[in-house]
């Protein structure tokens, strides 16, 4: 009887040894693998929008301000909400932000409760508009209230304001205008320029003209005013949270239906805490000493005013890398939020 078994084992080693469609020629199928992408790294978060912060927040604001010559005081007094535009697009942009609530301004004689818009695109760069309804009253003080005058040339001196013939009037205002602030390191120390300047538009009473106390100029019913600030500060930074800033401000306020003008160069000096507990922020005293070189009737009066700034985070939200005493380098070498220093 014949062998088979040699010739089964060869037929079962070509079947099982050879792959599908060998006998076609056909290559052997491959199969490949596409690798993961690599992760990308998150974004270096900078900013500092909102009272320090990249992230939204509820704000208070104050600004407490006292002056001699001619004597006042006045409060301004914010409270509002403030989100961030851009959080990591680097020193430009780090300061950016968008804010709006209401506005009110104080004085023993006057008060203007109104709304206010701020708009920071840039760092360096800010937009404002406030506005609000005006409430003028005297308080038996000389040039203090509401004083209709003849015209734009009129005496508006304390003497030629009595006591006794103030009155109360009814306004309203609007305002706007922009803050073009840059800080930059000269060595131990930071340069900062600040420039503000804003148009107002006051309607106040129902005589021709009177005496406007806030500019301290003579102004028509409705009339224009022009305000700019101009600031130039040497800051040094004796600890991580005070910066100690000395410098000079000029501020030219002119009339622009009179072309009557008030200018005032004054030494300034400001102590800014950072932070101040868990809420408060910029805690600011202030102190400026000067005189006119412009003015109608008080040419080179010396005058000072001694002010007091803070803000106050409401929301109480507050950056973990805050929290670890971390700031950025760069944003507080190079830019600077806008002193509160114009009106």
């Amino acid at each position: 009887m014949p062998n088979f078994r040699p010739l089964l084992a060869a037929l079962l080693t070509l079947l099982f040894a050879a792959p599908v469609g060998a006998a076609e020629g056909d290559a052997e199928p491959s199969v490949e693998v596409e690798e993961a992408p690599a992760p990308k790294a998150p974004r270096k978060i900078t900013g500092r929008n909102c009272l320090g912060q990249p992230q939204p927040a509820a704000v208070m604001r104050s600004l407490f301000g006292i002056k001699y010559g001619e004597w006042g005081l006045e409060e301004r007094l914010s409270v509002g909400a403030c989100v961030p535009l851009w959080k990591d697009k680097g020193i430009l942009f780090d300061l950016s932000a968008f804010e709006a609530g209401f506005l009110l301004h104080a004085t023993p004689i006057y008060a203007m409760p109104g709304a206010y818009m701020t708009f920071a695109p840039l760092s360096i760069l800010s937009f404002m508009v406030e506005g609000a309804p005006i409430f003028y009253w005297p308080i038996n003080v000389s040039s203090a209230g509401y004083y209709p005058i003849a015209s734009y040339d009129s005496d508006f001196s304390k003497a030629a304001l009595p006591a006794e013939d103030g009155g109360t009037a009814l306004g309203w205002y609007v305002r706007f205008g922009a803050n073009l602030q840059l800080a930059v390191p000269i060595g131990p120390i930071r340069l900062i320029v600040v420039d503000s300047v804003r148009f107002e538009h006051f309607s106040i009473g129902d005589q021709p003209f009177y005496f406007h106390n806030r500019n301290d100029l003579p102004a028509a019913r409705n009339d224009w005013f022009v305000d700019n600030t101009a600031i130039v500060l040497a800051e040094l930074r004796p600890h991580v949270n005070v910066r100690v800033r000395l410098g000079v401000n000029d501020q030219l306020i002119m009339n622009l239906g009179g072309n009557k003008i008030s200018n005032a160069v004054r030494g300034v000096m400001m102590i800014n805490f950072e932070k101040v507990g868990p809420r408060i922020r910029d805690f600011m005293p202030i102190l400026a000493v000067g005189g006119r070189t412009h003015h109608p009737i008080r040419q080179g009066d010396f005058n000072f005013i001694v002010a007091l700034s803070f803000a106050v985070d409401l929301s109480r939200t507050v950056d973990p890398s805050e929290r670890k005493g971390k700031r950025s380098k760069k944003t507080a070498d190079f830019v600077m939020p806008p002193l509160p220093f114009a009106g």
